[in-house]
């Protein structure tokens, strides 16, 4: 089961896992042919949604949003909007998935590089993407007796449409274009260049294999070495 799945991260990491052979329900808020409705800041729709899709094996939760800009000039109604985009939705569908996965299984959450340290301009999304990492750590000591591995997969920059509004809101603060501003984030990147949606699915395929069987509990920063930069 993958959230966010008509996202472009979503997307890439639904794509990945059938690439590889896997069974996948991909549900989104927008849905469309092939994907459920799920609006994962409704208690009530994740649950009805769990319980309409029956047992899976493997959760990953893609589902979320990116927010830009001064901490001074964010409205209430805007960290609300991030934090239950992010992490009301991560706890609503962790906390589900705990309720349901049996052994040997895994959960999965999309958090960010921003939830390991901050910057300007980011501080609410490092804030709310952090919290979701510190959920799965807890899960992870909560779901391990059972058997059930959680993990956080930590993107920075990633190639989709999220992220190019993003550059043109980063530009509208700044005075800079997009393109200036997504030159200067590579230029300290070590790869120096953004990450594909498929390079993320990659990851979570290695998670929800055998090959990840004693990994729980780790967030993985999948950023192209900013993170230690």
């Amino acid at each position: 089961m993958v959230t966010g799945a008509a996202g472009g991260i979503g997307i890439g990491i639904s794509d990945a896992l059938e690439r590889h052979g896997a069974d996948v329900i991909r549900t989104d808020k927008r849905a469309t042919a092939g994907i459920l409705p799920l609006d994962v800041t409704d208690e009530q729709a994740v649950a009805a949604c769990f319980e309409a899709i029956g047992p899976v094996t493997d959760v990953i939760h893609s589902a979320g949003d990116l927010i830009v800009g001064p901490v001074a000039d964010t409205s209430l109604a805007e960290f609300q909007s991030a934090s239950d985009n992010n992490l009301l939705g991560a706890f609503l569908v962790g906390r589900e998935a705990a309720r349901r996965l049996g052994p040997d299984t895994s959960l999965t959450f999309i958090a960010s590089q921003a939830g390991f340290r901050a910057g300007a301009n980011w501080g609410i999304y490092c804030a709310v993407k952090s919290g979701v990492m510190r959920l799965s750590e807890a899960l992870a000591h909560e779901l391990g007796p059972k058997n059930i591995r959680v993990n956080s997969v930590c993107p920075g920059s990633v190639d989709t449409p999220m992220l190019d509004d993003v550059y043109s809101r980063l530009g509208t603060l700044s005075g800079e274009a997009p393109e200036a501003i997504r030159r200067r984030y590579n230029g300290v990147t070590p790869l120096r260049r953004n990450a594909t949606a498929a390079e993320i699915g990659d990851v979570c395929v290695f998670l929800v294999s055998p090959l990840a069987s004693y990994v729980s509990g780790a967030s993985i920063p999948v950023d192209g070495g900013e993170v230690s930069a």
